[in-house]
């Protein structure tokens, strides 16, 4: 039954790509290239130093060696090498030295000294007496009887110990011949398990030097928007002394004077949340590097101008992804290792042969100790016949395992694919978003200005300088969040090429 269970299991097996890269491959489509002028190799280099921010690369390559997420992955990928080093161990002979030793009283030996004749004889069984008189009446009955001889002892009782030992030291040696190729299956399952979890340590290294980043501009942008609230405090704060003077000359009504300390109460009670701002984004960064939060607060310091954005990066072709973009490797890894995990779980039904040999020395004593030397060679054989239906059920198990990993894999392709394809596009959006910002930025001041010198000569009110103050401020805001974001959909696209400066990773996580 075992035998028809398992043939009705390979004839309906599906057929499975042979390799991951084939899944990954195959999930491309024959796409050739993104929608971008944008072609050419990706850079080895780490994209971090396009922004030419000493700051920002100390960060990352601290948080390479410091954080919490990376020296987790590192410790995994640390665990796959180690489980494919033992799954090859039983591909190896295994050689043991085996010592063992024991006693027992000597009276329970099966001889038993001093049991019936005395302390210097032993009775011994010699037999069964079929007459015997059992009634007593003296005529032989047919009943069965013990028979003893009794001998005397040629060896003083003083010879011969309390405590008899028993003890052997055997070199063993046994080799299971994987005839078959379970444990090679088995052994190749978890060198590509190994190297999934390796993918897994670089994506993890990828998405922390994505987040320091994020972090580090956005305390960048919590210092330029501090600055930018202190500037609007005191642009309002002279446009506050300047309403009092008109006021106090006549110029202007008591009005005037509320809306403008109105306008000047809302500005202070922009300071605030700058201020905090920056505190918390340092702690979220401490935490992303493995740094004590408050401790970092108080030696971390940021400048308050974003930087540039730097020239463009070439993005190369969707292919390169399946090199680049580490979680698109471990998804292949793992379509590779559940491929040889279901080859060796049908194999399991066959044969399994072993060699096996020892030599070594067995002791005794019964007061003073001998020895001699044993040795011994053998072979075996274990042919399973039924083992209700293990073997089937662990086969099918692996075979939805590995069309799991291939659905996988073929999912991780094309959101790789996708996430580049959306990283371009919001390129293009935010770079055509800055524009305009700025151009908002621009127009506003100049109306502001324009509204306050019209107003010093009383050609205005001061409800439009107000409104056109309103809008200017709004528009420097706005302009510092247009440029951060401009930066974001950079990382963003760094983020989804991949890119393999992560080859570049010792061991341990960090940079070399």
């Amino acid at each position: 039954m075992n035998r028809l269970l398992l043939l009705a299991a390979l004839a309906s097996a599906p057929a499975f790509a042979e390799t991951g890269e084939d899944v990954a491959r195959g999930a491309l489509g024959g796409q050739s290239a993104f929608t971008t002028e944008r072609t050419g190799p990706v850079s080895d280099r780490p994209w971090w130093l396009s922004f030419d921010d000493p700051a920002l690369d100390t960060l990352v390559r601290r948080a390479m060696a410091d954080s919490p997420d990376v020296a987790a992955q590192v410790a995994l990928a640390e665990q796959g090498r180690m489980n494919a080093l033992t799954a090859a161990s039983p591909l190896l002979p295994s050689i043991t030295f085996d010592a063992s030793v024991s006693g027992s009283p000597t009276d329970a030996l099966g001889f038993q000294f001093g049991g019936f004749g005395g302390p210097s004889t032993v009775d011994v069984l010699v037999g069964m007496d079929t007459l015997q008189d059992v009634d007593g009446d003296g005529i032989p009955d047919v009943a069965f009887g013990p028979v003893y001889e009794t001998f005397e002892l040629e060896t003083d009782d003083a010879d011969i110990a309390d405590i008899t030992w028993n003890g052997s030291a055997l070199f063993n040696a046994r080799w299971n011949l994987d005839v078959f190729g379970n444990q090679v299956q088995s052994w190749q399952a978890s060198r590509h398990a190994a190297k999934a979890a390796l993918g897994d340590r670089d994506a993890v290294a990828l998405t922390v030097a994505t987040t320091v980043a994020t972090a580090w501009y956005d305390l960048v942008l919590a210092r330029a928007r501090l600055t930018v609230v202190e500037e609007q405090l005191q642009a309002n704060q002279q446009l506050m002394e300047l309403v009092q003077l008109r006021y106090e000359a006549g110029s202007a009504s008591g009005l005037e004077v509320l809306q403008q300390r109105q306008q000047l109460a809302a500005t202070e009670a922009l300071l605030p949340a700058a201020q905090h701002g920056i505190r918390r984004t340092t702690y979220r960064l401490a935490v992303l590097i493995g740094a004590n939060p408050a401790e970092l607060a108080n030696t971390l310091t940021a400048g308050d101008t974003l930087p540039a954005v730097p020239a463009p990066p070439t993005v190369g072709t969707p292919a390169d992804l399946l090199r680049h973009r580490p979680d698109v490797a471990a998804a292949a890894a793992r379509v590779d290792a559940a491929a040889h995990t279901r080859k060796g779980a049908w194999r399991d039904s066959l044969p399994t042969l072993g060699v096996s040999a020892n030599a070594g020395w067995q002791y005794f004593s019964q007061g003073e100790w001998d020895s001699t030397d044993i040795w011994g060679i053998g072979a075996s054989a274990s042919v399973p016949l039924f083992n209700g239906g293990r073997v089937y059920s662990q086969g099918r198990a692996a075979q939805s395992a590995e069309r799991a990993a291939v659905e996988s894999a073929r999912r991780a392709v094309l959101t790789a694919v996708q996430e580049v394809e959306d990283a371009l596009l919001y390129e293009d959006q935010t770079a055509a978003e800055l524009v305009a910002t700025k151009a908002r930025r621009e127009a506003a001041r100049m109306a502001y200005e324009d509204a306050r010198d019209r107003y010093v000569a009383g050609l205005t009110d001061l409800t439009t300088v107000l409104t056109t103050l309103t809008a200017w401020q709004s528009a420097e805001l706005s302009l510092l969040q247009s440029q951060r974001t401009r930066i974001a959909a950079r990382i963003l696209l760094h983020d989804a090429l991949g890119g393999p400066w992560t080859r570049s990773l010792a061991s341990s996580g960090e940079l070399r």
